[in-house]
């Protein structure tokens, strides 16, 4: 059987446990509504935009952050660069008990993953994460996953330091989610607070100016064996690594 059909197959299965159609992903329009595990339904809305019907495909259909790969429990999830809140809704359908914190400094989006939030249990944050606590501005795209942060002084968005989510969460965090744009290189020189987490998956961008070597390295050095990388287009992929 082809990789082609194995992908059609495999996500016309998840669809159908979410009570969703689909048939092929030329075709596929975003839903109105989950299906939870515990039978009632989740309200979803989402930016009608081509990089929210990927994120959607890829994160609950393909589970391209490999969340039915890791340990059955996990208490405490942060999610950075959370969106309109699809990987935090798809942590809580693994896990039922976890502590899911959430963060985005877009503001556009904090009407979709606040909604989300309620429905499903996890904490938004309308703040950016870095090595540091510092204002930042936003520069925009016309596809809202693709909003980058820069550093500025009347920036107008708080940042965060990737210390102060951990500490959040408790002082350690089973599992650490990375999606933000380039902001993931800074998040990654905090060695003392990554030795509080145990399991990383990530989307990096290689246009921030360094390489997948250097990516390597980087994650190894904070102490982390990689169980997962590839390259998903020219100059991003994704990554996993466990303590």
């Amino acid at each position: 059987m082809s990789t082609r059909i194995t992908t059609l197959i495999r996500r016309f299965f998840s669809a159908r446990q979410l009570g969703v159609t689909f048939h092929r992903a030329s075709t596929f329009k975003l839903p109105s509504r989950l299906r939870l595990q515990s039978g009632k339904w989740l309200q979803l809305e989402l930016p009608e935009d081509e990089g929210s019907r990927t994120a959607f495909i890829d994160l609950l259909l393909d589970d391209c952050y490999g969340l039915r790969r890791l340990p059955r429990k996990m208490l405490t999830v942060a999610d950075i660069g959370c969106h309109a809140g699809l990987f935090s809704i798809a942590a809580r359908l693994q896990w039922h008990e976890a502590m899911i914190h959430a963060y985005d400094p877009n503001p556009a989006m904090q009407p979709y993953w606040a909604k989300h939030s309620e429905q499903v249990g996890f904490r938004g944050h309308l703040e950016a994460v870095g090595l540091k606590a510092e204002t930042v501005s936003l520069l925009t795209h016309p596809d809202s996953v693709q909003t980058r942060i820069e550093s500025s002084e009347s920036g107008g968005i708080a940042q965060i330091s990737f210390r102060e989510v951990i500490e959040r969460l408790g002082g350690g965090a089973d599992l650490v989610k990375l999606d933000c744009e380039g902001a993931e290189w800074d998040i990654l020189k905090d060695h003392e607070s990554w030795k509080k987490v145990n399991y990383l998956t990530m989307e990096f961008h290689l246009w921030a100016g360094y390489t997948f070597k250097e990516l390597s390295q980087a994650v190894e050095n904070l102490g982390f064996t990689i169980t997962y990388q590839e390259m998903a287009g020219a100059d991003f992929g994704l990554l996993q690594a466990r303590r």
